[in-house]
C-alpha cells in the first residue's frame, strides 16, 4: 500500500465534506510529528522510535521540532544546524534559549523562524 497518500486524501476529504483537519488527528494531523519538550525533543533527535511508532514520511509528512518555553540546548542547536545550517557552540545556544523562553512566554506559543533568527542575530549585534 502507498500510505505516503494518506494526508493528501483526509485532507481531500476533510474539504469535501467542509469539516477541518485537527492538528491531532491520528496518522494524519499536521502536528503530530511536532515535539518541543527538552527531553522528548532530545530523544526523538537521537532515536525517532523513542516517541513515534513510524516515520512521518510513511505518511507524507514531516518532523518538526518546535522551539518554545518548553524546548532545550539540543533541540535549539539541532533546529539551527539542520534547518539555518549554523553550528552554535554551548554558550550561543544557552543563551538563545533563555531568550526563547522569555519571549514564548510572553507570546503564550512556540516561536516561528523569523522569530529564532531575530534572537540570533540580536545575540551577535546584528539587525536588519
Amino acid at each position: 500500500y502507498n500510505t505516503t497518500l494518506f494526508r493528501e486524501v483526509a485532507e481531500y476529504v476533510a474539504q469535501a465534506s467542509g469539516r477541518a483537519l485537527s492538528v491531532s488527528k491520528p496518522i494524519v494531523g499536521s502536528g503530530i510529528f511536532a515535539h518541543e519538550s527538552g527531553i522528548h525533543g532530545d530523544g526523538v533527535l537521537k532515536n525517532p522510535l523513542t516517541y513515534e511508532v513510524f516515520s512521518p514520511e510513511e505518511v507524507g509528512l514531516e518532523r518538526q521540532i518546535v522551539i518554545g518555553k518548553h524546548s532545550g540546548t539540543a533541540a535549539v542547536r539541532s533546529k539551527f544546524t539542520r534547518e539555518y545550517s549554523i553550528e552554535l557552540d554551548d554558550t550561543e545556544a544557552s543563551q538563545i534559549l533563555a531568550r526563547v523562553r522569555e519571549m514564548s512566554i510572553e507570546l503564550k506559543r512556540s516561536l516561528f523562524d523569523k522569530e529564532l533568527m531575530y534572537i540570533y542575530e540580536e545575540l551577535h549585534g546584528k539587525t536588519r
